[in-house]
């Protein structure tokens, strides 16, 4: 069995954006092959008042539109508002199937200052030739539908399709597959993890 995920969770990848706003974001995505769902991950920065109150992935179906695939109500996050990257587990019943655009998204709706941002990180910065990780290739924002790492605001905590870019900005969310057999030795596997 080998896992991945697209950007390997380093530290302190974002600071705290100070936006007391409801939000359901979410990042684009694709597979090389079929894969299980086993984690949903998001960066929470220090000094954040609150974690995601729903997650899950969608099946892009459209422009603009999208199928929920997996989610999860009242996530088990892994860890506290601001202790970092903390991830909510998946039994890995989800196929996720390949060349098949998703987007992950995480949602919450008490309107506290909750994730970072790191602007134009998918048209100029690090992502803006895609990246690709193993099986999972995360689209740059010109290829994305409605641009990379999408929201939807006034989410109110409830998954809504994220379709709305701003600055091609990555607000760390982030998807864990699971494959069978050894590692490709073509991809990279970033982390493995219980």
């Amino acid at each position: 069995m080998a896992t991945y995920t697209v950007f390997g969770q380093p530290s302190s990848p974002a600071t705290l954006a100070s936006d007391p706003a409801d939000y359901c974001m979410g990042m684009q995505f694709t597979l090389s092959q079929d894969a299980s769902l086993t984690g949903i991950w998001f960066y929470s920065p220090s000094g954040a008042g609150g974690l995601p109150e729903q997650c899950g992935v969608y099946q892009v179906t459209g422009p603009g539109t999208g199928t929920l695939a997996a989610s999860q109500t009242s996530p088990a996050w892994s860890g506290i508002a601001g202790s970092g990257w903390i991830k909510a587990t998946f039994d890995g019943g989800t196929t996720l199937t390949a060349s098949t655009s998703y987007k992950v998204a995480v949602a919450w709706g008490f309107g506290v200052n909750h994730y970072g941002a790191t602007a134009h990180y998918w048209d100029s910065g690090p992502g803006s030739g895609g990246i690709t990780s193993g099986p999972i290739t995360a689209v740059n924002n010109a290829t994305a539908d409605g641009g990379q790492d999408t929201f939807t605001s006034g989410s109110a905590g409830v998954l809504t399709y994220p379709a709305t870019s701003f600055n091609a900005g990555n607000y760390w969310v982030d998807v864990q597959v699971t494959i069978a057999g050894p590692a490709s030795e073509q991809g990279l596997l970033l982390a493995t993890f219980p």
